[in-house]
């Protein structure tokens, strides 16, 4: 009897399994995406506003105040992480919708403290007057935003599979 190896590469193939096929994983996020930034485009002030109020009390800690016109500025450009993270959960397959929540619920509650520090920072530069601390704030806010949501849908979402090395047949 001749054995096909094609009958069983679903079963060997992790990223296949777990993300469905790639080109199906970029339209579920690219669906997921378009609908999260059309709600973000209504409701996204809300977040923003949340996350301003959350830099106050560590302002006050160092005598200072939030100035809500100005923390708006800079919680528009960083807002959009969590609807980034959100979309990637929300693209794998292979995994019931409750084990995807509490993944989703940490992963913004992370990406909500590292976006209300940066605010934390941005004002502290300012009142400070130090380009260093500027300038380490901007590098930190590039990682939030480009690095920190993909970093956090490999630590939080459970795909361990994804990595697993194929059994050798026998």
């Amino acid at each position: 009897m001749i054995m096909s190896d094609t009958k069983d590469n679903s079963s060997i193939n992790p990223v296949k399994g777990l993300l469905g096929s790639l080109p199906l994983f970029f339209l579920k996020f690219l669906g997921a995406s378009l609908v999260l930034y059309l709600i973000h485009l209504k409701a996204g002030f809300i977040y923003m506003r949340l996350i301003a109020w959350g830099a106050s009390p560590l302002l006050a800690i160092f005598g200072h105040r939030l100035v809500m016109e100005n923390a708006l500025k800079v919680t528009e450009e960083i807002s959009l992480n969590p609807v980034v993270y959100i979309s990637l959960v929300l693209a794998v397959s292979g995994i019931p919708w409750k084990k995807k929540i509490r993944p989703a619920i940490f992963g913004v509650l992370i990406l909500s403290a590292a976006n209300i520090l940066t605010v934390f920072l941005v004002f502290m530069s300012y009142y400070m007057k130090s380009e260093t601390l500027w300038t380490s704030t901007e590098f930190f806010n590039l990682t939030i935003n480009f690095f920190l949501p993909i970093l956090l849908w490999f630590t939080l979402m459970p795909v361990g599979r994804l990595f697993t090395p194929r059994s050798p047949k026998a």
